[in-house]
């Protein structure tokens, strides 16, 4: 019975590399799904940080031209954005009604003193809510700053964590692909080495071998 060393070692060759192309193509996919779980948290984490980031972006305007760095346009848009907010236009008519009846009561409401008990109160009133109204504008800003710092951290950690992925996936290949390798040469040098040994069995069975001679 003759022995057939070489189809031995080529169905262990192919059994070899179907093996690892399925361990290729299981280490590849897992990539890509890692790759993608880190993609979409980066996407989710940046829609949900826009609305502030976008919120405090559109403040920097504003807190330029209250600071005056946008000249003196700047700083009259400022200003008129001031006086016409909520805030600011509530205290004030409730500050001039408080005076205007203290006025009334006295019989003095069209007086001198009515009028610039009335400015002074506007004035004093504005220099305190302004530095407040520039503070929270400042403030948004601020937020949006940090949302913007936020979403580039975040945008930097995925990249670090898809280029640690690629790594790995990168070296499990090469030991996949090396191991595959070293696995067809085994599986040559078996059949090398056991050739001899066949040769000399078929001999040995058959009477007459690669070896020549009568046995």
């Amino acid at each position: 019975m003759p022995f057939a060393p070489a189809a031995v070692a080529g169905v262990s060759a192919v059994a070899g590399l179907a093996g690892s192309y399925m361990q290729s193509q299981a280490v590849g996919d897992a990539a890509d799904k890692a790759n993608s779980a880190q993609m979409r948290g980066l996407e989710q984490s940046r829609a949900d940080l826009a609305p502030w980031r976008d919120a405090g972006g559109a403040a920097i305007p504003a807190v330029q031209n209250a600071a005056g760095l946008n000249g003196q346009p700047g700083y009259d848009a400022a200003m008129a954005a001031f006086h016409t907010s909520p805030g600011y236009q509530f205290q004030l008519d409730q500050g001039l009604r408080a005076i205007d009846a203290g006025a009334a009561s006295k019989g003095i409401l069209n007086s001198g003193a009515t009028l610039k008990a009335e400015q002074t109160f506007g004035t004093g009133l504005a220099d305190k809510e302004f530095t407040d109204y520039y503070n929270r504008l400042f403030n948004l800003s601020e937020l949006g700053q940090k949302s913007a710092a936020g979403s580039a951290s975040m945008t930097a950690d995925a990249a670090k964590g898809i280029a640690q992925t690629d790594l790995s996936e990168g070296s499990a290949l090469s030991s996949i692909y090396g191991n595959a390798a070293k696995g067809v040469s085994d599986s040559v040098n078996n059949y090398m080495n056991n050739s001899l040994y066949a040769d000399r069995t078929n001999a040995l069975m058959g009477g007459y071998g690669k070896l020549g001679g009568n046995y």
